[in-house]
């Protein structure tokens, strides 16, 4: 008897805890951008206002491509499984940032299509979407990227 009385009160007291803890608060932007890995999607582009296929700017060997932002605002960006070239490394370090209300992020990594700053159109545990203006080789564009987690 004693022991069954030691088994309600147990029970009864965990009951209790669940009535009075909070909801967890929602994930910020900076907890949902650097909680995982973000591989590429699809990319709409434009070069001097014409539709370019992302094709032609994002070779097949990149499909594998992830990126990880990191809490200390580091960005690596790791060429997966397969290396559009056997000599190219495997990661590549880069910075992010957010600009002050989060609807910003500014990417550098050396030589790519997405360093510079985005819009930040959607971001979610599932999906980070971004668009920017990058200027490579002289020629101005437009970069629509979806992103999903790797």
């Amino acid at each position: 008897m004693k022991k069954l009385i030691l088994l309600c009160l147990g029970i009864a007291t965990l009951g209790a805890c669940d009535k009075n803890s909070e909801p967890a608060p929602p994930p910020t932007r900076v907890d949902l951008l650097t909680a995982k890995s973000w591989r590429l999607s699809t990319a709409t582009i434009t070069a001097n206002g014409f539709p370019i296929p992302s094709s032609l700017v994002i070779p097949a060997c990149n499909n594998d491509d992830f990126y990880k932002f990191n809490a200390d605002k580091t960005l690596i960006q790791d060429a997966g499984a397969t290396k559009c070239n056997a000599t190219d490394p495997q990661t590549q370090a880069g910075t992010w940032t957010f600009n002050g209300d989060q609807s910003k992020l500014t990417i550098a990594i050396p030589g790519n299509l997405l360093s510079g700053e985005a819009e930040v159109r959607e971001l979610t545990s599932t999906t980070l979407r971004i668009y920017g203006t990058p200027t490579l080789n002289g020629i101005t564009g437009t970069v629509d990227a979806t992103f999903v987690p790797n």
